[in-house]
C-alpha cells in the first residue's frame, strides 16, 4: 500500500488550482481589453477632435499648462506635452522665397499688436502701462475673436497668400508680440495652446535670458509649440538712425542669433518702435527678411511693400468692445 507521498491526487489538486488561475488572469486580461476599448468608442463618439497621442485637447509645451476658456476666465492646470499648431504652417517646414510675381496684389489681414500680456501693475511708466495688457483681457479678446469666427494665421500662410494666392481662412487675423518677454510663456501660450493658435514674438537678442525676457529654452519652446519668432534687431535700435553698416549689423546679427539657437529659419521682422523708411526696408529685404511689420496702422497688407507692413495696435486698458469694434473694423478693410 502506497505512503501519502505517493498519493497522486494533491499533486493533481495543486496542478488543477494552477489552471484555474491562469484562466482567472486571462479572463481578467480579455476583460480589461474590452473596458479600454469601450471607453476608446465612447470618448470618440463624444468627441471626434480628443488627441490620443496627449490627451484631450489643449496641451502645451513640457512644464507648461493649459488654459480652458470658461466664463470670463481661464482654468489653468499642468500638463507634460506640446501642442502643434492647428495647420503645418511653421516656417521651418516649407522652402519660402519671393516668387518676383506675387500672386495677390493685396491681402487683408488684421495684424494684432501686443507687446505685454502681465497685470497692469507691473508697468513702471505710462508708456509700459499703454503696452500692458490685463491677462484676463486678453483672455477675452481671444474668446471673442473664437466665437465670431476669427482664425489666427501664421507668418508662412501670409506669406503664401500673397506670393502664391493660397486661400486664408474667412476670418483670419495674425497675432502678434514685440520686444520678447517672459509672459509669452506664462500667459500667452497657455491661452493659445488649446485653440491651436500660433503667433509670431518678435525678439530683441541682447535682451534673451535679462530679467523679465525671455531665455533661450523658452523661445525654444515657443518654437516647439509652433509659434512663429521673428527679429526686432539686436538692440532695439531704430534702424532710420543708423549708418548702413550699423543697420546691416542690426539685422543680421539678430537673425543669426535665432537661427543658431532655434536651428531653422528666422523670416519674420518688426521695426522697433516701428521706426522705418525706404533705405530700412530695403535693408530688411537684403538680410533675408520676407515680411517687416510697422506700427503704422492699418490691415491691408500690399505685395509692394511686404517689408512696411501695417498692424493694429491693442492697447492697455482697452474695453472689449473697442478692440472688438477695430478687429471688425480692419478686417472689412480694402
Amino acid at each position: 500500500m502506497g505512503t501519502p507521498d505517493d498519493d497522486p491526487r494533491p499533486r493533481r489538486r495543486r496542478e488543477q488550482a494552477a489552471a484555474r488561475r491562469r484562466r482567472h488572469r486571462r479572463d481578467l486580461a480579455f476583460w480589461a481589453v474590452i473596458a479600454v476599448a469601450v471607453v476608446a468608442v465612447v470618448t470618440w463618439a463624444v468627441n471626434p477632435d480628443w488627441d490620443w497621442r496627449g490627451g484631450a485637447p489643449g496641451s502645451v509645451a513640457a512644464g507648461g499648462s493649459v488654459a480652458t476658456i470658461t466664463g470670463t476666465a481661464a482654468v489653468t492646470t499642468p500638463t507634460a506635452t506640446t501642442a502643434p499648431a492647428a495647420r503645418d504652417t511653421h516656417e521651418r517646414d516649407h522652402g519660402l522665397r519671393p516668387s518676383g510675381s506675387p500672386a495677390r496684389s493685396t491681402v487683408t489681414v488684421p495684424v494684432l499688436m501686443y507687446h505685454r500680456v502681465a497685470p497692469r501693475s507691473t508697468a513702471t511708466n505710462d508708456v509700459s502701462l499703454d503696452l500692458t495688457v490685463e491677462p484676463s483681457a486678453f483672455r477675452q479678446q481671444m474668446r471673442w475673436l473664437k466665437a465670431h469666427g476669427y482664425t489666427a494665421v501664421s507668418q508662412a500662410e501670409v506669406f503664401r497668400a500673397v506670393e502664391d494666392g493660397a486661400t486664408l481662412p474667412a476670418k483670419p487675423v495674425l497675432l502678434t508680440f514685440d520686444d520678447g518677454y517672459v509672459d509669452a510663456v506664462k500667459d500667452v501660450l497657455p491661452v493659445l495652446a488649446p485653440l491651436r493658435w500660433p503667433a509670431t514674438f518678435f525678439i530683441i537678442t541682447s535682451r534673451i535670458g535679462e530679467r523679465a525676457f525671455l531665455d533661450a529654452a523658452q523661445l525654444r519652446r515657443l518654437s516647439d509649440a509652433g509659434m512663429d519668432i521673428g527679429s526686432h534687431t539686436v538692440d532695439h535700435l531704430e534702424l532710420p538712425s543708423l549708418d548702413d553698416a550699423s543697420r546691416a549689423q542690426q539685422l543680421t546679427a539678430s537673425r543669426g542669433t535665432l537661427e543658431r539657437l532655434l536651428g531653422h529659419p528666422v523670416r519674420w521682422f518688426c521695426y522697433p518702435a516701428g521706426r522705418n523708411d525706404g533705405a530700412s526696408a530695403a535693408a530688411v529685404a537684403r538680410a533675408g527678411y520676407l515680411l517687416g511689420y510697422t506700427t503704422e496702422g492699418g490691415s491691408v497688407l500690399r505685395a509692394d511693400s511686404l517689408t512696411r507692413l501695417p498692424r493694429v495696435r491693442v492697447s492697455g486698458g482697452q474695453s472689449l468692445d473697442s478692440f472688438a469694434g477695430s478687429v471688425a473694423a480692419a478686417s472689412a478693410a480694402t
